[in-house]
């Protein structure tokens, strides 16, 4: 295991900073797989990223934008840039997938390109998420990604991601409409729920009022409570427990830290109090689910691990 350190790393407008695999090169890709007696959450984020991901097996449940959907074995999602996403397993399932993040960059051979093609279609008045499947044009996109995780060629697989981001977006121009330059009224509730998010997110280990969250968003105790029910499916205080159990399990899992101390240091006023929500929510108490979850893999990365000094 390692030592405490933030999983998800952020900028200062809260966007996550993507580990790419080669730093050098702004994509990141991993095929990913847990049982059915492990539980699996990614809480919300955003980055500037492109993420698109394909189930091979079992189920998944996904959240953007406060709009909720379960994939199947053989179905996908496409996450645009910016959007607030999470993901979680489904109650018994299994999943097996391929996941792989693209920045907007890659595709911007030109300003041309960049300013036609791109931009357009990563406005907030664009597409939050496409759903992927076989029997519609979508398939295209999944085909490439399985491709890229089942053909590719080791020795140039820079240029294979380049070319399947390349078909993958000429595959969404084709079949979208470009969206018109003004913002949608939604961008703005999107940036005031981002905010009050980030705060939490940026002080779960805090005593906090639904005074300091609201005002982070510069909106009254009734439309922050709104917000959250409309974006999250739950209120502030139920989002602020369910990040420090999410903070909590990342601890279990990529530290040495005792049970006491990560409640401690997830927020809460005692080890007991930390347990028995911890079971409340998950099921089972953090030691059975530090236990259960070890086998948790994130095994395959579709960019050699190899030396990125240009050799």
């Amino acid at each position: 295991m390692t030592n405490s350190r933030e999983i998800i790393t952020i900028r200062k407008d809260g966007s996550q900073i993507v580990e790419y695999n080669n730093p050098l090169f702004e994509s990141f890709a991993v095929k990913s797989y847990y049982g059915s007696n492990q539980i699996y959450y990614v809480t919300e984020h955003w980055h500037e990223d492109v993420e698109v991901l394909y189930v091979i097996d079992g189920e998944l449940a996904y959240n953007v934008n406060g709009k909720s959907v379960v994939l199947h074995a053989g179905e996908g999602i496409c996450v645009n840039s910016k959007r607030i996403h999470s993901n979680r397993s489904v109650p018994g399932k299994p999943c097996a997938y391929y996941c792989s993040i693209i920045h907007p960059s890659l595709l911007c051979s030109s300003k041309y390109i960049e300013n036609t093609y791109v931009a357009p279609l990563l406005g907030a008045n664009s597409f939050d998420y496409l759903l992927l499947s076989r029997h519609d044009w979508t398939h295209v996109i999944l085909e490439e990604l399985e491709r890229l995780f089942e053909a590719a060629d080791p020795k140039t697989i820079e240029l294979d991601i380049l070319e399947a981001s390349f078909r993958i977006w000429k595959t969404i121009c084709q079949n979208m409409d470009m969206p018109s330059g003004a913002a949608a009224p939604a961008s703005l509730e999107v940036g005031t729920f981002k905010s009050m998010m980030l705060y939490i997110q940026n002080h779960y280990m805090e005593k906090m009022a639904l005074e300091e969250i609201a005002a982070a968003g510069n909106v009254g105790k009734t439309l922050c409570t709104k917000l959250f029910k409309k974006y999250v499916s739950m209120t502030p205080w139920e989002y602020l427990i369910h990040y420090r159990i999410q903070k909590s399990i990342e601890l279990l899992t990529k530290t040495d830290m005792s049970i006491t101390e990560i409640g401690y240091a997830t927020g809460f006023a005692s080890a007991s109090h930390y347990t028995k929500t911890f079971r409340e929510m998950m099921g089972c108490t953090p030691a059975k689910y530090r236990k259960d979850n070890s086998a948790c893999r994130s095994d395959y990365f579709l960019i050699p691990q190899r030396d990125f000094t240009g050799r």
